[in-house]
């Protein structure tokens, strides 16, 4: 287990080159090939997500009023702290709800990885998670005995999904398989 502040997480910029993301954690191989990845992205005005297919995405809102999704010509409101999916196989184009977000995402590839993602906001046991993601200014979780300070979009990242204790704040759960 290891906390990685988000000074830490490693920026790349997105698939369709318009934005930058950064990478909490993956199982990257030293090809640059994975099959899960979780990642941090602001995003700054209207625009398409990068098509991604045979990739599952799950995405919440983590600063700002949130955005719509228009998923193969469908609406979806994403707005702060409710999780959403859709596939990398969509053409998906992002409006933004009065300005700029910044969203947590979870990118599983299509019959090689699953992945869950779900949102605490009060104090209690939190299911066992591969990576926990503060979402407010300050988070304190208990791990094993062990009291971890958390700033916003700073992570904990464990080998396997060991449980924890939210003890205040709101946190990202995400298990990956």
């Amino acid at each position: 287990m290891r906390v990685q502040r988000f000074g830490e997480h490693r920026a790349m910029p997105w698939a369709n080159g318009l934005g930058t993301s950064y990478e909490v954690a993956s199982d990257r191989n030293v090809d640059g090939v994975w099959t899960w990845r979780v990642a941090v992205a602001p995003v700054i005005k209207d625009g398409p997500f990068s098509s991604l297919p045979g990739v599952d995405r799950k995405l919440v809102i983590v600063e700002g009023n949130g955005m719509v999704l228009d998923v193969d010509g469908k609406s979806e409101k994403c707005l702060p702290g409710q999780v959403v999916q859709f596939s990398g196989d969509s053409t998906t184009f992002a409006q933004l709800i009065a300005g700029p977000i910044v969203d947590l995402g979870l990118m599983t590839v299509m019959g090689s990885a699953t992945g869950l993602m779900s949102v605490a906001t009060e104090a209690g046991e939190l299911p066992g998670s591969r990576v926990i993601v503060a979402l407010s200014e300050k988070v304190e979780i208990e791990i094993e005995g062990s009291s971890h300070l958390l700033d916003r979009l700073d992570a904990v990242i464990q080998e396997d999904e060991k449980g924890a204790c939210l003890i205040s704040g709101v946190v990202a759960c995400l298990v990956v398989r």
